[in-house]
């Protein structure tokens, strides 16, 4: 969505003859509202004394010591009395001279001396983590001695301390040691300490993989591997102490995110120790499940996206979550009404219907019926959510008999249709031309359903009908201006999604006269386009031939009120490299000179990628014109200082696999991430694999797999499926 920097009226006139450029009236910004600045720095009490309880550090320690970073370039935030300089200064001499000489001792005493005086925060990150890394050498091992508390305090304070600094091998170390020795409350407590350190603000806790783009490569850094790490850590503690639930606590009270590398490399470590490392291994498993049900938005759409790609995984999972809530060692609650102490974890309606929903998409109609006993035999009564998926999937499929059965079927329990509900069964009657009893039913609607909805809801349901109507040819077409004007007379009054829909009814019929209407009743009701809006209009001027196009465009969402930004026009630019023709390439490529010019909007690596990605989608332009333009592109990109990274090759490699003639090209952005010394990871193998094995290019895939194995990777579990069946020949 574009961000509004003004909703003025705006007047617009666009005569009915192309010959005449687009005309819009400068937008004013009284509708702006001033926003109060917010203070900067922020003023805050001055941090309490470091204190030391029973061997517990002071957390405002680690605040002192982050906010060393800032001092640096604060100079006056560090002055002090001469006294205290010369003991910073012998100290920081001592731990220079301890780090060059590994001398432990010196460095503990200095440490301890900068603790007392409460001036740790002089050290820089940098040494904090130096002095982690040779701390740990005083790490006890196996044996049945233990150490005195004084080291093993200063061990944990370095760890920790280093660990707010975002370097966490010390504290990793710590706690493998405390592992391998069964010291489980050790493992707890020092992680309890961890957890309640104040974390950085770019250093995010994990990457939800339901909200990364597919193609973009994954490689978790450093930093967010040691977080993993130390949240494995735990769970190996808990299970020493047969605690799954408190596990369960600790798992669901992160933000971090398992990856199957970071998994598999840390049970490697565990290896001494078979039964742990396998009840480890499965309370992670359950963990995962119990983690996903608890996050109902995030299952649903990784349920989604597994019927339309896997129905064997699709299966295994709804399993997998039955197991967990019928198995021995249940832990989840059918519901949120039966949760017990051993089930803390509730499946929610959205999560039952999800799967309901995908078993339907799917096809697999078994699974679907025992989905609908599984939730009889816990008492689950489907809801209108649950209804409105179920017939959203039958509208979708255009399967209007089903639709009305299902329609039916809740009605005859009692259950009240919403918007959605209207919304899914007017449109599959448009869709099979059932034009007469669409509007029946919209009838129904406005007299039954609108006086129980909100505008916004309503709106779900008005929009659907005109995009019904504009769809199924002129005749249809004054009705749902008939219907258009009346939502400004009597509500709910018309959204983005109305006027884009007018709009783009106008482009197809190059009605200009209309389309510059609709802009104007926009400026009146200060509804502000969007990429949809400029995009339609852009292709509606290129298709009467329209050469300055784009320039035009960009003037009527400067006057419109629409700040430029590089998301807008990469959008805009994608959206026309979809329409796979020269005269939108053509477009394109004024759109991008356009943002060359100004450095405000320059493009970047996104913006580049989806230019190179369209000109291998389609087999709409010939080797040559795509030679041509991808040497221009490549050009600009050294021009303007831009560079692909492995993101963009993942997607480019993609675009070229699934095109007939594009196995040299993809091969050539493989290499061409080696030379540039670009990070292949699991995405980029597991691209190239799946592309190549879909190929059949058995040849080529196996050398892919020789190059992936002496480059010394180490593949995750779904490279490693791939790699199997190219060396068995398995399509």
């Amino acid at each position: 969505m574009l961000q509004v920097a003004s909703s003025s009226r705006l007047a617009v006139c666009i005569p009915s003859s192309p010959k005449h450029i687009l005309r819009a009236a400068s937008s004013q910004n009284k509708f702006l509202a001033k926003k109060k600045k917010p203070s900067f720095p922020p003023k805050t009490a001055k941090p309490p004394p470091l204190t030391e309880q029973n061997g517990v550090v002071d957390p405002v320690l680690f605040v002192q010591l982050k906010q060393r970073i800032i001092e640096r370039h604060n100079p006056s935030s560090l002055e002090m009395d001469e006294s205290s300089t010369q003991l910073v200064n012998k100290t920081i001499f001592n731990i220079k001279s301890g780090l060059t000489t590994r001398n432990v001792a010196l460095i503990r005493e200095s440490w301890t001396e900068l603790r007392r005086a409460n001036h740790l925060h002089i050290l820089t990150p940098k040494v904090v983590e130096q002095i982690g890394q040779l701390a740990t050498t005083l790490l006890p091992d196996k044996s049945p001695e233990g150490w005195d508390s004084s080291r093993r305090l200063f061990v944990e304070e370095v760890a920790l301390a280093a660990s707010a600094a975002d370097s966490t091998d010390a504290l990793n170390a710590c706690l493998a040691a405390y592992i391998g020795r069964g010291d489980s409350q050790a493992v707890l407590e020092l992680y309890e300490k961890y957890r309640l350190l104040p974390k950085t603000q770019n250093a995010a806790e994990g990457l939800d993989p339901d909200l990364v783009e597919e193609g973009i490569d994954i490689v978790p850094s450093k930093t967010h591997f040691g977080r993993v790490n130390i949240l494995l850590a735990a769970v190996a503690a808990h299970a020493l102490e047969d605690s799954f639930q408190e596990a369960l606590k600790s798992f669901l009270d992160t933000e971090v995110q398992l990856s199957p590398h970071t998994t598999e490399v840390f049970l490697r470590t565990l290896s001494p120790n078979l039964a742990l490392q396998s009840k480890v291994e499965l309370y992670l498993h359950r963990l995962d499940i119990a983690k996903s049900v608890s996050r109902p938005n995030s299952i649903s759409k990784h349920i989604y996206n597994l019927s339309t790609r896997s129905a064997p995984v699709l299966a295994q999972l709804y399993d997998s979550i039955q197991e967990a809530m019928t198995g021995p060692d249940a832990y989840i609650a059918a519901d949120a009404e039966s949760i017990t102490p051993t089930k803390s974890v509730a499946m929610s309606e959205l999560v039952w219907a999800s799967f309901l929903a995908a078993f339907i998409r799917r096809d697999q109609n078994d699974l679907a019926a025992k989905l609908w006993k599984d939730m009889g035999k816990f008492g689950i009564r489907p809801g209108i959510l649950t209804w409105n998926m179920v017939i959203g999937v039958y509208s979708n499929r255009e399967a209007i008999d089903q639709v009305l059965g299902s329609w039916r079927t809740l009605s005859a329990q009692g259950v009240k249709p919403d918007a959605f509900t209207y919304r899914a069964l007017i449109t599959c009657l448009f869709g099979t031309k059932r034009i007469a009893e669409a509007l029946q039913w919209f009838k129904t609607f406005e007299t039954d359903g609108k006086p129980h909805c909100s505008d916004e809801q309503s709106l779900l349901v008005y929009n659907a009908v005109l995009h019904g109507l504009l769809q199924l040819g002129r005749e249809n077409a004054q009705t749902a201006f008939t219907i258009f004007q009346k939502m400004h007379h009597d509500g709910p009054k018309p959204d983005l999604v109305s006027y884009n829909t007018m709009l783009r009814h106008h482009g197809r019929q190059t009605d200009f006269k209309a389309m510059a209407t609709v802009i104007n009743q926009m400026g009146s009701a200060r509804v502000v386009g969007d990429v949809f809006t400029f995009s339609t209009i852009l292709s509606a001027l290129l298709k009467v031939g329209r050469t300055d196009a784009p320039e035009m465009v960009i003037n009527i969402m400067r006057k419109q009120g629409v700040e430029a930004s590089v998301a807008t026009y990469s959008a805009i630019i994608q959206s026309q490299m979809e329409e796979q023709t020269i005269v939108h390439l053509q477009a394109t490529m004024r759109l991008l000179d356009e943002m060359e010019k100004d450095r405000n909007v320059a493009p970047n690596e996104i913006t580049y990628t989806s230019i190179l990605a369209g000109l291998y989608r389609g087999s709409w332009l010939s080797a040559d014109q795509i030679e041509w333009y991808r040497e221009d592109i490549r050009a600009r990109m050294k021009r303007m200082n831009v560079s692909l990274k492995a993101g963009g090759y993942n997607i480019l490699i993609r675009a070229c696999l699934r095109e007939p003639k594009g196995l040299e090209d993809a091969l050539s952005f493989y290499r061409e991430m080696a030379r540039s010394k670009i990070p292949r990871g699991d995405d980029t193998w597991y691209i190239m694999l799946s592309g190549l094995l879909d190929r059949e290019e058995w040849g080529v895939a196996r050398e892919i797999v020789n190059d992936m194995f002496s480059s010394g990777v180490q593949p995750g579990r779904r490279v490693i499926r791939l790699v199997n069946k190219i060396r068995n020949g398995q399509g």
